[in-house]
């Protein structure tokens, strides 16, 4: 199997003075200024020159934020082979082999604004019309091997185990793609990771890690009577680290650790995650098969839990893996399905979890906090509906109705935190004190939200027609929160909103 994506992402970035000094900066790309933000008689920021100074947004029409190019080039190749039993008696099995390879490349480019067009070169010599200022560029190459097996026991006719195990390689290696040069306006190194020697710049040499990891798992079912089930399962899960683009640690270091004395820890490779999971629970059916049930209580250990960085600043804008040293998740869940008549079935869940980090290097505030994009609570409420209209078709109907508990998206949650502003004020005209930079988190986590689908329609063998409706009740809400810690706010993505439709199908 063979894939080949690549994808460009052009956005505009909020430089914090580095393009102010360029007689082009801000020229207006044919879009206004939306309120408060304003061009002044000088290009220097307002907090910097209060009298002519200028006010620009994270992401405005002037020439001042400078452009910035992503660029993700991937191919990949994978194959897989099994051997299994027919499965007719009482132990049943399975063994294969998997191999993947992909080679991928990944390229971050600060450019100055000429008001010429970006180019969708990631590097661009000084002279040209859209010289670059910064560059993230590397090949990143991945050897994936893994091996597994897996065997299923009836020990007797109520009682049966399950044994399975894999084990995995995957080789990585890094290598960047950014020439030895220095940035055009800075003069520095055009990457933060190049060292200087002897008033040269250095290149950034190769890295290569493997990451190895057994998994196994056990799973054991009981048959308590011929319609209730006690089962439990335990195994350890496995996520390879890597490499983040090189220069990453050297820019959070020096734009943010030794500038505004932030104790976040970034590194250019990451750890690889792992997690031991155990599950025990009971399911059944009563009432000749018309109510049926699931109940069961969790309890996962993550150590390394691998999550995304997002950096804002002047350097642009950075997003890296770093590694949660542990987080511990429980909670139950329980799902029910109830059919008064026939044809129509009730049915609804919920899950109720609890989870702590407990150790974080990358964060050390943060422990005590939630693990990020773990909701406290889901419930789930529906109904369908399917009867005969005739012969040949069926009048189809299912409504959906999910309601969503608080959920933190980072690890900062009622923390306070300083940003790039408490760096930048004490030093401005208005010498404010750095505490007023400070941000606090407490408004970053979503609050509870409620979505109703309603699905209505006709189907037969052959064919369906169905009305849907998404969102029914307009229901505004945040799909994710993106905190930039260090930038003092958040990007948010908000949800679906209403939407009505209509589909057709037909089977050949």
């Amino acid at each position: 199997m063979r894939k080949y994506r690549i994808s460009y992402t052009i956005l505009k970035n909020r430089l914090f003075g580095l393009f102010h000094k360029l007689h082009h900066c801000a020229s207006l790309t044919g879009y206004p200024l939306n309120q408060p933000t304003f061009i002044g008689r000088s290009p220097i920021p307002f907090i910097f020159n209060p009298a002519t100074g200028s006010t620009f947004g994270a992401y405005s029409p002037t020439t001042c934020d400078g452009t910035q190019l992503q660029v993700r080039n991937q191919k990949d190749i994978s194959g897989e082979i099994r051997l299994a039993s027919d499965n007719d008696g009482a132990i049943n099995w399975q063994l294969g082999a998997y191999y993947l390879h992909i080679d991928r490349e990944v390229g971050v480019s600060l450019g100055a604004d000429l008001g010429q067009g970006v180019s969708r070169q990631l590097y661009n010599a000084p002279g040209t019309g859209n010289p670059t200022t910064q560059l993230y560029n590397d090949a990143f190459k991945t050897d994936v091997y893994a091996a597994f097996a897996s065997i299923d026991a009836d020990v007797t006719d109520r009682f049966s185990v399950s044994l399975a195990g894999r084990y995995d390689i995957e080789d990585r290696q890094i290598r960047s793609l950014v020439p030895a040069v220095r940035d055009p306006i800075t003069g520095g190194p055009i990457n933060p990771g190049q060292a200087v020697v002897g008033g040269n710049v250095q290149p950034i040499g190769p890295q290569e890690e493997s990451f190895k990891q057994f998994q196994p798992k056990i799973s054991m079912r009981y048959e308590l009577t011929d319609d209730i089930n006690l089962y439990g399962n335990w195994g350890i899960g496995f996520k390879s680290g890597g490499f983040n683009n090189q220069g990453s640690a050297a820019i959070v270091n020096s734009a943010l650790n030794q500038f505004i004395g932030t104790n976040v820890l970034i590194n250019d490779q990451f750890g690889k995650e792992t997690s031991s999971a155990f599950e025990a629970g009971v399911k059944g059916s009563l009432l000749d098969g018309s109510v049926t049930f699931d109940l069961a209580g969790y309890y996962t250990k993550i150590d390394d839990m691998q999550f995304f960085e997002f950096f804002v600043g002047g350097f642009g804008l950075l997003r890296v893996v770093s590694n949660i040293d542990e987080v511990e998740v429980m909670g139950a869940e329980v799902n029910l399905s109830v059919e008064p008549v026939k044809g129509w079935t009730l049915f609804g869940s919920a899950n109720v979890t609890d989870s702590e980090i407990t150790a974080n290097a990358s964060r050390p505030v943060t422990v005590g906090n939630k693990s990020p994009y773990t909701s406290d609570y889901t419930i789930n409420l529906g109904t369908q509906i399917d009867l005969p209209v005739s012969d040949s078709v069926d009048f189809v109907t299912r409504a959906d109705y999910r309601i969503t508990g608080p959920t933190w998206f980072h690890t900062m949650q009622d923390d306070t935190n300083p940003t790039l502003f408490s760096g930048l004020l004490p030093g401005s005209a208005l010498a404010l004190p750095a505490v007023v930079g400070n941000a606090d988190y407490s408004v970053t986590q979503r609050d509870t939200f409620s979505v109703m689908d309603l699905r209505i329609g006709f189907e037969s063998q052959t064919w369906s027609i169905t009305a849907y409706a998404e969102n029914l009740f307009n229901e505004k809400y945040l799909n994710e929160v993106i905190t930039a810690v260090e930038f003092g706010g958040s990007f948010i993505s908000p949800g679906g909103r209403q939407r009505f439709g209509v589909e057709l199908g037909y089977k050949f």
